[in-house]
């Protein structure tokens, strides 16, 4: 469909006048900096390039515009609807988009540095090399979202629902991920370094070749979970639960294992050098060819029902 061409001063002149109907119009480079468009339709519009930073865009309906490029710095987006919206290196930085409707949305290569996203609907989204250091993403649904070489540093995305979500090769260090739902996730190659992921449901999730250096994983559901080849060093796993897991090649140095669930885990060929089982359960575990127990610990684990001690 063409596009009906008009500049900013219409625009803000048919806003004063109540006009809140924009769909469909070709605004691309257009400045709307600094304005109020609070509840405005511009769905399937071209806003290409645009400068809308510290924009009032609240409640508005973006569904299917384009705003790839555009400045959105600082701008109000809560609770607007961005629905198979494309935002493609979009400059996002410090946005609010509380309780936004951004599914199937493209963020391609966007920068959301300091941007507030809580509650935000991202499921089915692309985020394919984001920046997202110290964003905010409590609560939010990113559902089957692509997140492959994103950066999250620092990001706040405690209680999130990550079900289905691909982190390949993402940064998340330091990233806070309390309570969140990552079932079935791919994390293959992910970093994870010092990260918060207390009371994380990690069932089934590919982890392998993560880097978990000194991560927090309490009472974390690893269930079933592929940790091939990854770093898990000075982790804490305490009351953790590795059912079934499988750490083959991963390296668990000084490691807290205090009372985790370890029935029927794989540690083939891992790396144990200072790991600490003290009141974990490991009827089953296979320690094939690990390395770095303690005579006390082979003894220990024996006694308890382990396998495969080397």
């Amino acid at each position: 469909m063409l596009m009906n061409l008009i500049n900013a001063s219409d625009i803000l002149k048919r806003y004063a006048e109540e006009e809140r109907n924009f769909l469909n119009l070709n605004l691309s480079r257009v400045d709307l900096k600094g304005t109020d468009l609070q509840g405005s339709d511009f769905s399937n519009a071209n806003l290409n390039s645009a400068d809308l930073s510290s924009t009032n865009l609240s409640d508005t309906n973006l569904m299917g515009t384009d705003l790839n490029r555009a400045n959105l710095k600082q701008a109000n987006l809560s609770q607007a609807c961005l629905l198979h919206s494309s935002l493609v290196w979009a400059d996002l930085k410090e946005a609010i988009l509380v309780n936004a409707n951004l599914s199937h949305a493209l963020l391609n290569n966007a920068n959301l540095t300091s941007a507030c996203l809580k509650g935000a609907n991202l499921s089915e989204a692309s985020l394919q090399g984001a920046c997202l250091v110290q964003a905010i993403l409590s609560q939010a649904n990113l559902l089957k979202a692509i997140l492959k070489g994103a950066d999250f540093t620092a990001a706040n995305i405690d209680e999130a629902n990550l079900r289905q979500t691909n982190w390949e090769g993402a940064i998340l260090s330091q990233a806070s991920l309390q309570r969140v739902d990552l079932e079935e996730s791919q994390l293959n190659e992910a970093i994870l370094k010092r990260a918060d992921l207390t009371e994380a449901d990690l069932v089934g999730a590919d982890l392998r070749y993560a880097d978990l250096t000194e991560a927090i994983l309490c009472r974390v559901a690893l269930e079933l979970a592929n940790l091939v080849g990854a770093d898990l060093s000075r982790a804490n796993l305490k009351q953790a639960s590795l059912f079934r897991a499988d750490l083959e090649g991963a390296v668990l140095r000084d490691t807290n294992l205090v009372e985790t669930d370890l029935r029927h885990t794989n540690f083939k060929e891992t790396q144990l050098m200072g790991a600490d089982f003290s009141g974990s359960r490991v009827k089953k575990a296979c320690f094939t060819d690990a390395q770095g127990l303690t005579c006390q610990q082979k003894q220990w684990l024996r006694a308890n029902g382990a396998l495969n001690i080397p």
